[in-house]
């Protein structure tokens, strides 16, 4: 997908970024949209008219894998031949849509009787003649779960590249939309509020990172723990490719006011419309100015999100930042056993405030040796049994200490885990109060 955005990227006119923006705005209201309901049903129908809606097909189709048989199996269909098509299994690897669930790349093709690997069943099954087809699998964190048929765009016109780009973009919010509403089902013979805890939980692992990036010259790590089974902090890292083809990482950091299941469901909403803005501008102070106006239109008055993001060029070390209402992070300065540390500066209020935000962009140079720590308020409001706070000075003097460690480098990790550790032994066995995150970043000597 990211090939496919940094292509048009390249290449398109003003004209074109305009209507692509517009109809990726037209995802945002989707996925509120899919939000609303849990019931496995409603979801398969919301996903399969949205989906005709955005492509113009005449018909959509969900299959969904069988791993136990290793086939594609019927879900729903807006066909109005759906009682024919209920017993349909598609192998894996046969037709086109096996070849989709097999291989998780997309078939696009306008003429798709003269393609062999057509599964002319369907066809048969149905009583129906398939012209134009756009095949795209399913994917959750990797992992391919089914595929979307649309078959026969109205008016006779072929499938657009553009269709082909909307279409694998809202189909990772129909694959999460799905499992959670399949997760939801499976967990309805457990008690209610257990059901719930878990089903935040999984679609709070989906938004956070699997594993920490490479980064060549850079130690990198962050790790995030809920005051509950789930939270309202989230970090994550993202690989952004400008119009100029220069590759850079985005580190970001978020707050969500509160915490538990309703803080969890927050995250997952920013962390959607971070993964869909975040390839359309070259600008943090643009980046930051759309997620405010997302994140105001779909919070509930009062509740709001911290965040720091910044863009950091590996190979120079220049990072421009945007610090949101967020803790500010910390650059420490090594020289030899001297260690200081340096306040990042402010940007603007939370996301979710008010509408139409300007946020100042910030630019730093991280230097050989110099290590970025940014956190979020669990770790400075951790209190122990007397209801004292940690705050900034003992994570100060912990993370200098593990800098000036005997050993010849301490990196991002062992940082984090030192601040980690050290919060635990200051609580002291109290109760944990507030969900924290940590994300350090530390370039090579």
């Amino acid at each position: 997908m990211a090939d496919e955005i940094r292509r048009f990227l390249s290449s398109a006119s003003g004209s074109e970024l305009k209507n692509e923006l517009t109809r990726y705005v037209s995802l945002f209201q989707i996925n509120e949209v899919l939000s609303s309901t849990l019931d496995y049903d409603e979801v398969l129908r919301l996903v399969l008219q949205e989906m005709r809606t955005l492509s113009g097909a005449e018909i959509a189709s969900i299959f969904l894998i069988n791993k136990n048989d290793q086939v594609l199996e019927f879900a729903a269909t807006t066909d109005a031949q759906a009682e024919l098509l209920k017993n349909i299994r598609v192998p894996l690897g046969k037709g086109i849509s096996g070849y989709v669930a097999q291989t998780g790349e997309y078939v696009n093709q306008n003429d798709i009787q003269s393609d062999a690997r057509f599964y002319k069943e369907v066809d048969i099954s149905r009583g129906g003649e398939t012209k134009s087809y756009l095949c795209v699998p399913l994917k959750l964190r990797g992992e391919i779960k089914g595929t979307v048929q649309l078959m026969n765009k109205v008016g006779g016109e072929p499938f657009t590249e553009a269709d082909v780009r909307l279409m694998l973009n809202f189909s990772s919010q129909a694959a999460m939309a799905i499992e959670t509403s399949l997760l939801h089902r499976d967990a309805l013979s457990k008690k209610a509020f257990e059901r719930d805890v878990h089903l935040a939980a999984e679609i709070q692992k989906q938004s956070l990172p699997l594993t920490m990036p490479a980064l060549r010259g850079y130690s990198l790590f962050g790790h995030t723990e809920p005051a509950q089974d789930v939270g309202g902090d989230y970090f994550q890292f993202l690989n952004h490719v400008e119009r100029t083809g220069t590759s850079k990482m985005d580190i970001i950091v978020a707050d969500v006011a509160g915490k538990g299941i309703p803080a969890s469901l927050i995250v997952s909403n920013f962390h959607a419309a971070l993964q869909l803005l975040s390839p359309l501008y070259d600008t943090l102070g643009e980046l930051a100015y759309q997620l405010n106006n997302f994140m105001r239109q779909n919070l509930i008055t009062g509740t709001f999100v911290t965040a720091f993001i910044a863009r950091i060029d590996a190979i120079t070390g220049r990072m421009h930042y945007v610090s949101c209402g967020h803790n500010p992070p910390y650059i420490f300065h090594q020289d030899g056993d001297k260690i200081s540390a340096e306040l990042l500066q402010q940007s603007g209020t939370a996301f979710g405030l008010r509408y139409d935000m300007e946020y100042r962009v910030h630019r730093l140079d991280l230097k050989p040796g110099e290590t970025l720590l940014i956190y979020s308020d669990g770790i400075t409001e951790a209190m122990n049994p007397q209801n004292v706070q940690y705050e900034t000075d003992r994570l100060l003097d912990c993370v200098t200490r593990s800098l000036q460690n005997t050993a010849p480098v301490s990196d991002a990790q062992a940082i984090v885990e030192s601040l980690r550790a050290h919060v635990h032994e200051f609580r002291a066995g109290a109760e944990v109060n507030d969900d924290l995150t940590v994300v350090c970043l530390q370039r090579l000597k």
